[in-house]
């Protein structure tokens, strides 16, 4: 593994960082409205977010699979945020007894704890791996022509 695939990586894991702790403070703005009187509207765009992140995950997964770029990483934000919005949105319907909307908060919270550590745990594994140095496809070209006018 190179300097740069290294750094790569822990530019990821803090980039994770910085949209769980985005999310976070959004998620504190969603807690205050839906213990407002105008929670049964909060439920509705939580409801219309949450489909369009699930739309928006499996498109950005999908093209990113298709072109072979780097857009399938990122479609874990959308999901991410379609599982935060299914939790909150089952905590409405009832399906659980005693599951209201803060436990479904505290939940959501909980989850993303649980991501951040599942992801630095997957850093810390790949950035042990030994560094190599990069090796130039010219440099190897030059040292075998140096061999062979020595001879």
């Amino acid at each position: 593994m190179t300097k740069e695939t290294k750094e790569q990586i822990s530019n990821r894991l803090v980039l994770n960082f910085g949209v769980l702790l985005a999310a976070a403070l959004v998620l504190l703005y969603v807690r205050s409205a839906l213990s407002s009187s105008i929670a049964n509207a909060t439920y509705i765009i939580l409801l219309i977010i949450g489909i369009l992140c699930l739309a928006g995950s499996v498109v950005m997964f999908v093209l990113g699979k298709k072109n072979g770029t780097k857009l399938k990483n990122y479609s874990a934000i959308p999901f991410g945020t379609f599982i935060g919005c299914a939790v909150l949105y089952i905590a409405k319907l009832g399906f659980i007894p005693g599951f209201g909307w803060n436990k479904a908060v505290v939940t959501v919270y909980i989850l993303m704890a649980i991501y951040f550590v599942v992801m630095a745990i997957i850093t810390a594994v790949l950035l042990n791996k030994p560094t190599v140095k990069e090796v130039d496809p010219l440099e190897i070209a030059r040292k075998k022509n140096k061999k062979r006018k020595r001879k």
